[in-house]
């Protein structure tokens, strides 16, 4: 039921702000980074209905989203448990912590690398002119299943689940640059990038370039991340 009334009560100020805070003042949707433009949504509708229980914060988007029941309210009510269900910075178990930590970093090495001639490749500094289908298909599948990154993968441990989201955040933005960009898949291994130039342009080297440069940005970001988790893992009993 949706209730709209000019009379409605005002949410308090101290609840607003556990909701926002609750949410981490971000966007209560999954790999949604927005941050700006945030509004609290009413779960069952009824804004009359202000309980915490029944508040959730969105970004604009996923607001108007969830009042055009794209995101409907059994949703919206697992998106609150995912929020509700992290604990303290201080009730997580170290050891239990490393393991996810070690299983989400096998996931992303699988996710980054294909086949090459029988063998397991990481991407490297071509992949942004050239992007490994396998790669692409792997980013597709680990996002369709975003749910299990929250449940099973992500950390409880504030530490190492900032470095986790920033990594998902990153793999993201690949995938964006995959999905935005020119690129042209004729079968096989890899989909080629191609400018939006003709190839007498002087330009159209320096669009391959730029392109190539916004991948391997990332995945040096990439990297360092990962290396920083190794290190968490590595100081963790197994």
């Amino acid at each position: 039921m949706e209730v709209y009334d000019e009379d409605r009560p005002p949410i308090p100020a101290p609840l607003r702000r556990e909701i926002e805070v609750e949410a981490g003042h971000k966007c209560s949707i999954t790999f949604c980074i927005e941050h700006t433009y945030l509004e609290i949504h009413h779960i069952n509708r009824n804004r009359q209905d202000n309980r915490k229980q029944n508040m959730i914060l969105l970004c604009d988007k996923h607001h108007k989203m969830a009042h055009a029941g794209v995101i409907d309210e059994k949703a919206c009510r697992m998106y609150k448990e995912q929020l509700q269900r992290i604990p303290g910075d201080t009730t997580f178990v170290r050891g239990v912590e490393g393991d996810r930590v070690r299983t989400f970093l096998s996931s992303i090495e699988r996710v980054l690398s294909y086949d090459d001639c029988g063998e397991r490749a990481w991407v490297g500094d071509q992949t942004g002119y050239w992007f490994e289908q396998e790669v692409y298909l792997n980013l597709q599948r680990f996002f369709a299943n975003s749910f299990h990154y929250e449940q099973q993968l992500r950390s409880y441990d504030p530490i190492a689940r900032s470095v986790q989201d920033e990594i998902v955040i990153l793999l993201r933005r690949l995938l964006d640059i995959r999905n935005n960009g020119n690129y042209v898949y004729h079968g096989g291994y890899t989909a080629r990038f191609v400018p939006s130039c003709p190839k007498e342009s002087p330009d159209f080297n320096n669009q391959i370039d730029a392109q190539r440069k916004s991948v391997v940005d990332i995945l040096l970001q990439l990297q360092r991340l990962n290396a920083e988790l190794s290190d968490y893992v590595g100081n963790r009993p197994s």
